[in-house]
């Protein structure tokens, strides 16, 4: 079983989806239609949804920032912690059902040699038995190993977004951004303004939030 996904990409597909356009949208308000009921089923009267006036013009006053989400990848230090967790937990899997199959195979190759001239029925049946049992023992480690790194992967992913998802939201209090996009390099999202760019800012106060809390377990 051998795992080759790199969790650092995964982060960010997982992290660009969800925080591509992240904003705080102002002024904005939802309608449900009311439905009237005249005791006929068949019969359903929607009231229209009315549209709110949009001014193309008020992007242009729109305070607007973005980060490059492949440099946070690389030097934001939790996601290296948990990368380096995800592989040292993986090569541990791996090593243990590597161990498992090399002893599967020695019994396997006992049982395909072994004379069953004077074997009874019986006997032929049980060693085929125990053929099966051995491919299921694998097999049923591999799901569970695989199951337990995805469960792991899945607790990295939910902590390091809520982590991010949390900075953003505590520094734009105080920023005051309008829009906050994650853009990579050779993406969809052109950067016209390097200005506007927050990228270290955002990695250093992430990496001291890290830091902080990781210091007392010290």
């Amino acid at each position: 079983m051998s795992k080759n996904t790199s969790l650092v990409l995964i982060i960010w597909n997982i992290l660009l989806t969800a925080l591509v356009g992240w904003g705080l949208f102002k002024n904005a308000s939802q309608h449900k239609p009311s439905v009237a009921d005249d005791g006929d089923e068949s019969t359903e009267m929607v009231e229209p949804v009315p549209i709110t006036p949009r001014d193309p013009a008020a992007l242009k006053e729109a305070h607007i920032a973005f980060f490059y989400m492949d440099s946070v990848q690389k030097k934001y230090e939790l996601i290296a912690e948990k990368d380096k967790r995800f592989r040292t937990e993986g090569q541990r899997l791996e090593s243990s059902l590597q161990n498992e199959m090399a002893k599967a195979q020695a019994r396997y190759q006992e049982l395909m040699e072994k004379d069953h001239t004077y074997s009874t029925q019986a006997e032929v049946a049980k060693d085929e038995q125990e053929l099966q049992g051995l491919m299921q023992r694998i097999q049923g480690q591999q799901a569970r190993s695989e199951e337990q790194l995805a469960k792991l992967e899945g607790e990295m992913l939910t902590e390091i977004t809520s982590e991010l998802k949390s900075h953003l939201e505590m520094y734009n209090k105080e920023a005051g951004f309008d829009y906050i996009f994650s853009v990579q390099n050779g993406g969809q999202v052109w950067v016209g303004n390097e200005d506007l760019d927050i990228t270290n800012e955002l990695v250093k106060g992430l990496n001291a939030k890290y830091r902080a809390k990781k210091g007392p377990l010290k």
